[in-house]
């Protein structure tokens, strides 16, 4: 008997499969539409004999490489019935004499897209090739591409619900040389980028069929609550750079349009300054510096050379840039224990292993957003997200696992926990709407690549303990460990190190003395071509000149700098008033349509003849109750307009700021 599909697997030839369903679903096929051509290109396998789901299923699997959920092939075999393509007969099905219209071109489709696959597969192999990886096919390198992005991205859909049979997962040295590919090598290659967007779109597609309820997740939000984690936030405003800026932002936006409110609570707030605290404290000397957490906002800050003051500056514009992002400034609601018993317990697990700190601050933030969440429910119980009312989105793997099983093995829950990957919201909402946000899937993937292309916080400790030796044994100073510390270029030089080797556990000291080395020639080298520059100036103008120019050089840093931090604030200065205007709008509008429902049933209400006795009582008050639901149904609708309004003039608004200012935009909609 053929084996009941459990979850989500791709094997030989199925990548131009999930490329197939994706461009399937282009042509104007539903989700379950883009499954039907499979399962009719391989009834002919079948002839005159009658067959079950699971040989449907297990003929799929076989000859287009991807298994399909049964729930799934019993719907397509009873869309076909209804059609007559097949017989139904005790339990059993049976191809009938009825020919398939339009005849089946999935053969030739599937063609063309493997060509393109061809092409990035060798395009893959070539680049792991140079940086020393051996893959033996092109099969090879795109079942490593197909890894990769199974584990990093698309299997947040389900929270990695791919089946064994699906193979390992990528690598350490693998996700590398993957990530750098896809964020170097393919940004300006529009063909192959093309290629992987179906890859990704397709993969994305294909996992949603193994939703429990795919028809609910095809639905918007419901006015879902969504409260976004402080590491968000901060992505949001550009802490942790541009790439996660722009991400994070569109991600927001397509929350907001899928019928979500994107909500900041005043407990965030208070945890964000908290951190630029400590960061205003510990960049004021080199020691504060250096012992910082090698964490992408830590990185960011030290290679941008973040002063305190540009710190202090952020804590004191951080209300108002979080609501110019698009965010809804929210107080976490009271405490209701009948909603939140089971607090202790959620911070137990959500403690360090290693200090079993229960009210260390980012403990009591989780817990704080988790209880903010159950509140807002206040006991309802939904198995989908869109039904659920409220949910804590974090990017943070280890919150939510630890979250989930206090849901269910403390709390002993089944329904939908009150914590979700942003990522897998992310792609839940653009499952609603995959026709309007054309490239946000490979955007997105794109810039996580970006934030992958980071050395690993384990190889980040293992220098900074190996720098702290070179400091000991008077091998180098203070100031040469802080100039290796803040340099970009240790960071490139560290993941490079890591591609290099099998496990970056395998790193040596003399890797790392190299590290220090080309830093330090780097450093060497720079000073040696100012030095060779000044040598000219001073036989142009002596030392007077060279005075001047050591000034000007400082004063262009300096203003380098304002400029910069100009254009930021003028990009959330836009964005603030655009949403401002945008909702005042849209708020005339709702309170100019719900008037003129008011008084339509004020003059529905003042028309009727009232009679008396008993029954016109009842007539009147039948008549009452019919205006009060129609007035809650239209009220209902106003709104979901203003919503919509809002969405669409905010973009406009911009639009027209950004012209009337003269401003310029790269492609992400940055400000430059």
């Amino acid at each position: 008997m053929p084996k009941t599909v459990e979850g989500p697997s791709v094997g030989i030839g199925g990548l131009v499969t999930v490329a197939f369903l994706k461009a399937s679903l282009d042509e104007g096929r539903d989700h379950l539409g883009i499954f039907q051509t499979l399962v009719t290109d391989v009834l002919g396998e079948f002839k005159m004999l009658s067959f079950t789901t699971a040989d449907v299923q297990g003929t799929v699997a076989a000859v287009h490489g991807v298994a399909m959920p049964q729930d799934a092939v019993v719907t397509i075999l009873k869309r076909l019935a209804r059609k007559g393509i097949v017989e139904r007969e005790a339990g059993r099905y049976r191809r009938s004499e009825k020919p398939i219209s339009p005849a089946s071109s999935v053969k030739a489709e599937k063609k063309l897209l493997e060509a393109g696959q061809e092409r990035l597969g060798e395009a893959l192999r070539a680049h792991a090739a140079r940086r020393g990886l051996a893959l033996t096919s092109t099969e090879a390198a795109l079942d490593m591409l197909l890894r990769f992005v199974r584990d990093e991205h698309v299997a947040l859909l389900l929270g990695g619900g791919w089946r064994n049979g699906s193979g390992p997962g990528a690598t350490g040295r693998e996700k590398a040389i993957t990530a750098e590919f896809i964020y170097d090598a393919l940004r300006d290659d529009e063909a192959l980028l093309g290629v992987l967007r179906g890859v990704v779109e397709g993969l994305v597609l294909y996992q949603a069929a193994f939703l429990p309820e795919l028809q609910v997740a095809r639905r918007d939000f419901r006015d879902l609550q969504v409260i976004f984690d402080s590491v968000l936030v901060r992505q949001a405003l550009g802490y942790e750079g541009s790439g996660m800026q722009a991400l994070v932002r569109e991600t927001l936006q397509l929350l907001k349009e899928s019928g979500a409110d994107c909500i900041v609570l005043d407990k965030t707030i208070l945890e964000i300054k908290r951190i630029l605290s400590m960061y205003e404290d510990r960049l004021a000397t080199a020691e504060g510096r250096n012992s910082l957490r090698t964490v992408p906002m830590a990185r960011h800050f030290l290679t941008q050379r973040y002063s305190t003051s540009d710190v202090r500056e952020m804590s004191a514009l951080l209300e108002t840039e979080i609501a110019a992002v698009g965010f809804e400034k929210r107080s976490a609601p009271a405490h209701v224990r009948e909603y939140t018993a089971g607090e202790k317990a959620l911070a137990a697990r959500l403690a360090d292993p290693a200090t079993r700190n229960e009210v260390e601050p980012r403990v009591l933030h989780d817990v704080d957003c988790v209880a903010a969440v159950l509140t807002m429910r206040k006991g309802h119980r939904s198995a989908t997200i869109e039904e659920s009312g409220a949910v804590f989105a974090t990017s943070a793997p280890l919150v939510i696992r630890n979250t989930r099983a206090w849901w269910e093995e403390d709390e002993h829950e089944t329904g939908m926990a009150p914590i979700v990957h942003i990522r897998a919201l992310s792609n839940l909402a653009w499952l609603k709407k995959p026709a309007l946000c054309a490239d946000y899937k490979l955007r997105e993937l794109i810039a996580l690549c970006g934030a992958a292309m980071r050395p690993s916080p384990e190889t980040w400790k293992r220098f900074l303990r190996h720098l702290e030796e070179l400091r000991t044994s008077n091998r180098l100073t203070s100031d040469e460990v802080t100039a290796v510390v803040v340099s970009a270029m240790s960071d490139r030089l560290l993941r490079e190190a890591e591609m290099e080797e099998e496990d970056p556990a395998d790193i040596d000291a003399a890797t790392l003395d190299e590290v220090v080395e080309r830093v330090k020639a780097a450093y060497a080298e720079a000073a040696d071509e100012k030095a060779r520059g000044l040598e000219r100036q001073y036989e142009q103008r002596l030392s007077e000149f060279d005075a001047r120019l050591r000034k000007a050089e400082s004063r262009a840093e300096v203003l380098e700098k304002t400029v910069a931090e100009e254009q930021r604030k003028t990009g959330i200065w836009v964005d603030g008033q655009a949403a401002s205007r945008a909702r005042a709008v849209a708020r005339l509008g709702q309170t100019l349509l719900a008037l003129l429902g008011v008084g339509g049933a004020a003059v529905l209400i003042a028309g009727h003849e009232y009679s008396g006795g008993v029954l016109g009582v009842i007539a009147g008050t039948l008549l009452g109750l019919f205006v009060a639901l129609e007035l809650f149904g239209v009220f209902r609708h106003v709104r979901e307009l203003r919503r919509k309004w809002e969405s669409c003039l905010c973009k406009w608004f911009r639009s027209r700021l950004v012209r009337k200012l003269h401003i310029s935009e790269d492609e992400d909609g940055r400000t430059e």
